[in-house]
Formats: structure tokens, C-alpha cells, sequence
């Protein structure tokens, strides 16, 4: 709607009036509340984005070596479900021995108790060597 087409409205400018002094009150307020609004909206986030749980890996004990493949793939699939909490190797591993149990969890023991050992050849730093 340009002036090309002969057909243009007014401006801002020409169809603004003069605000009675009574109105200039709630004018004010009004541009208060909307001001006040847009910084909410603009200090506002959306939610973040959570993955959906997933049922955790059955309890691993060694007298059942068979089930071993079965449960290092539950633990990958929930690693692979949440890399947020799950994406750093000694993370993997310290949630997956939550999930020993007998045998499997004596096992792992000498290695708990040393868990500030930060060596990437240390068992419990790499989820391929405790795979």
C-alpha cells in the first residue's frame, strides 16, 4: 500500500491525537505492566528438554557370564538415552557397577576403593576397558 497505488493511510504521526491529561495516568500504567511483561518474557526460558527414563540394566552377577553382552547393552542404551548426565567414560562406568552384584561386585571392589586415581588406563576412567 504505497504511494504508488494512491491508496496509502495515514501515518503514525498524522492519526495520533493529543492524550487528554486524565488518560496519561493509565497510559503510563499500561506501558509499565507491558514494559515489566517483555522483560519477564525475555528473562524467561522454556524447560530444558528432558529425555525419557528408561528402565535400568538388571543387576549383573558373574555366575552368569552368558548375560554379560545383554547387560553392557542396556548400560549403552542408557548412556545413549542421556548424554548430559552419561557422555564422560568414568561416569558410564561408576553407573554401571552400581548394577554388580555378587561375584561381579567383589570383583570390582579393590578398584572403588581407589577412585581418585584420574589414569585414562585406570579401569573405572574407560568404559572399553571395563566393557
Amino acid at each position: 500500500m504505497g504511494a504508488s497505488q494512491g491508496t496509502a493511510g495515514p501515518t503514525l504521526s498524522q492519526s495520533t491525537k493529543p492524550v487528554s491529561h486524565e488518560s496519561k495516568p493509565l497510559l503510563l500504567a499500561i506501558m509499565q505492566q507491558m514494559t515489566q511483561i517483555m522483560a519477564n518474557l525475555q528473562a524467561s526460558r522454556p524447560p530444558a528438554f528432558k529425555t525419557p527414563s528408561m528402565k535400568a540394566p538388571e543387576c549383573f552377577n558373574e555366575t552368569q557370564p552368558f548375560k554379560v553382552r545383554s547387560f553392557t547393552h542396556s548400560c549403552q542404551f542408557i548412556f545413549h538415552n542421556d548424554p548430559a548426565n552419561l557422555s564422560q567414560e568414568r561416569k558410564k562406568v561408576l553407573y554401571s557397577t552400581s548394577f554388580l552384584i555378587g561375584r561381579a561386585a567383589k570383583w570390582i571392589e579393590p578398584y572403588l576403593s581407589n577412585l581418585t586415581n584420574q589414569d585414562p588406563s585406570y579401569l573405572l576412567n574407560s568404559w572399553n576397558l571395563f566393557e
